[in-house]
């Protein structure tokens, strides 16, 4: 191991609390040595760790950036786990509908799992890190490229429509670089399946054998699902897997906010309510606005709205006041009747039913209505 976490590698707490101590453990339980390579594998004392604030159970040091590059661990000699793996491959695939769409396995290995995927209709391709295992993958006939991923690496030949991860999540040390470079290697209506091994069932069974330094993390149902949905998935739903072995997540890529578009839209807006005031005014109609709350104060700072004659607001702390930039006068609603306005533009949108009960009832208010929203809608003109 090389390099050591400062704190939570799920939630970045530094205070990290002593879970369990295993002197003596194997310091590699992947690699089988030769008779001349008696006694390369020294023995650790391995300390797990558990985050005092969100519960994540870790190891806090590394494995090195070459651990990987001839690892090989396979399960494809065991009919039980490719009987499992196959099921789960097809339910994947049908439940997501990705027949004849696109799916990469991160951390493919020998690619066992690729060929399920492909057999249950999808397109499937690979990334996995370790040469041995890589090679091992490509001579079955199977499509898969060198290397790991992150934010600065994410899958060649992206975007996929979905993608699964088995046994990988554990090893990983940057938790969330690994998880946001899948989710740039995505479509944005993509799918996913992760499996983990289940800390439910170590602890649920008393196992200290499965905590090893080749695990770097030890996943519950919880803790699994904030580590996925804080770097932009769904989770649809997770469950335990091959005798509850593996907690199995099902996602969804969570739909991202455009800043772009939202400023091109904001753009717009802010024109057309300029505008909007400006046409009124040269019709030399007067304008009243309904709410002085925040969505109100916001609309017409940030417009420069002219032309307005009051704000109306029920709240009676407000009367005789003035909104801040635009310098308003607020007023209560029986104004419209003792100074009337021609048209009233309502702000307070989570109130616009009741407004509009009040300016059609006993306010008996005849002029235009509009209502700020997506666009300048006209309820009455």
């Amino acid at each position: 191991m090389t390099t050591s976490a400062r704190g939570c590698r799920l939630c970045a707490q530094q205070d990290l609390t002593p879970f369990l101590e295993l002197p003596h453990s194997a310091g590699n339980i992947s690699r089988m040595l030769l008779a001349q390579e008696i006694g390369m594998i020294p023995a650790v004392d391995l300390r797990v760790y558990q985050c005092s604030r969100c519960g994540f159970v870790q190891l806090s040091e590394d494995l090195g950036t070459t651990f990987y590059d001839d690892y090989l661990m396979t399960t494809s000699h065991s009919r039980q786990v490719q009987d499992f793996q196959q099921s789960q491959a097809t339910d994947f695939v049908l439940r997501y509908g990705l027949r004849g769409r696109r799916v990469v396995d991160v951390g493919c290995g020998d690619g066992a799992y690729l060929s399920h995927l492909g057999e249950a209709g999808a397109v499937a391709a690979g990334i996995e890190p370790s040469r041995r295992s890589r090679e091992l993958a490509q001579s079955r006939g199977l499509r898969v490229f060198p290397g790991y991923v992150g934010t600065a690496s994410p899958v060649p030949e992206g975007p996929y429509d979905g993608f699964v991860t088995r046994a990988v999540l554990e090893h990983v040390f940057d938790l969330h670089d690994f998880l946001l470079g899948i989710r740039a290697s995505l479509t944005t209506d993509a799918a996913g399946l992760v499996e983990v091994p289940s800390l439910e069932q170590a602890l649920e069974h008393q196992r200290f054998y499965d905590f090893f330094p080749d695990h770097l993390n030890y996943f519950s149902q919880r803790t699994l699902r904030v580590a996925l949905e804080i770097n932009g998935f769904i989770v649809d739903a997770i469950q335990r897997g091959m005798n509850g072995e593996y907690n199995v997540a099902f996602l969804r890529v969570a739909p991202g906010v455009d800043p772009l578009g939202l400023q091109q839209h904001t753009n717009r807006i802010v024109a057309e309510l300029r505008e909007f005031l400006a046409v009124e005014q040269r019709a030399g109609r007067r304008v009243a606005v309904w709410g002085s709350g925040g969505k109100g104060v916001s609309a017409m700072s940030i417009s420069r709205a002219a032309n307005v004659v009051y704000v109306i607001d029920t709240d009676p702390h407000k009367h005789g006041r003035y909104t801040p930039v635009t310098h308003f006068p607020i007023v209560p609603p029986e104004m419209l009747q003792s100074d009337p306005a021609d048209t009233v533009l309502i702000t307070a949108l989570a109130y616009r039913d009741e407004i509009l009960r009040q300016l059609l009832g006993p306010l008996g208010f005849q002029g235009r209505i509009v209502v700020l929203g997506p666009q300048i809608e006209t309820v009455r003109p």
